[in-house]
């Protein structure tokens, strides 16, 4: 296997793409890949590209979001600008198929809910919910699958960990306390180069762990007195 091949392969594209949150950005970097890079590959590699393009497609109507679609339909551009004649064929059909099968399974999912929860789009429930505070977004994720889809949004939950975490550095740096906010900064890090991260996981376990620092301190304090006696 070669150098460019085993750094391809470390990108994981087939692990990202399975992913709803994950899809959009890995749909983009591969589009990046076909533009910029493709005709400048090895033969073996230009295979590799082109399967984990064909796997993206086809993973379309499992991920049901506005943005799928249009990082997909930015993936066959790219891919209609540089794959040869018969791959470029392929990969048309393939997300013409995707595309009747995403609305299809779109559809059902909305006949299955009660009007009220398929009035709002996803965007304008995505709005709503970043007013809420994290007792009422659970809730409301529990009302439908549109809600809980928009509930679970990978965004939303990046804002929420920002506001809720991310507002404490100003108070931090003052009282010299920098290294409380490190896994804020480090995640802030990972974010900018692109790594897939989980905010909704990151959130809970930031949480719970400031949960759990304030039962400790709650149970020594309690003990103080007794100590003194």
């Amino acid at each position: 296997m070669s150098n460019s091949t085993e750094r391809y392969q470390k990108l994981a594209f087939k692990e990202a793409l399975s992913r709803i949150h994950h899809y959009p950005v890995a749909c983009k970097d591969l589009s990046f890949i076909l533009r910029e890079a493709y005709q400048k590959l090895p033969k073996n590699l230009q295979s590799v590209v082109y399967q984990d393009t064909l796997t993206a497609i086809r993973l379309l109507p499992e991920i049901q979001t506005c943005s799928a679609v249009s990082a997909a339909h930015l993936l066959l551009r790219s891919a209609e600008a540089v794959l040869p004649k018969q791959r470029k064929i392929l990969a048309v059909t393939e997300f013409k198929h995707s595309k009747v099968a995403h609305k299809r399974r779109s559809k059902a999912h909305q006949e299955e809910e009660t009007p009220a929860a398929t009035e709002l789009p996803q965007d304008v429930l995505l709005h709503i919910f970043s007013f809420l505070d994290i007792q009422s977004l659970v809730s409301v994720s529990l009302v439908s699958w549109s809600w809980n889809f928009a509930a679970h949004n990978n965004q939303l939950w990046h804002s929420l960990y920002a506001i809720f975490f991310g507002s404490k550095c100003d108070t931090m740096l003052q009282n010299g306390r920098q290294g409380e906010n490190k896994e804020f900064t480090l995640l802030q890090e990972h974010a900018d180069a692109r790594t897939s991260i989980d905010w909704r996981e990151a959130f809970k376990r930031k949480y719970m762990g400031m949960l759990l620092r304030h039962l400790v301190a709650h149970v020594f304090d309690n003990l103080l007195p007794y100590d003194c006696e």
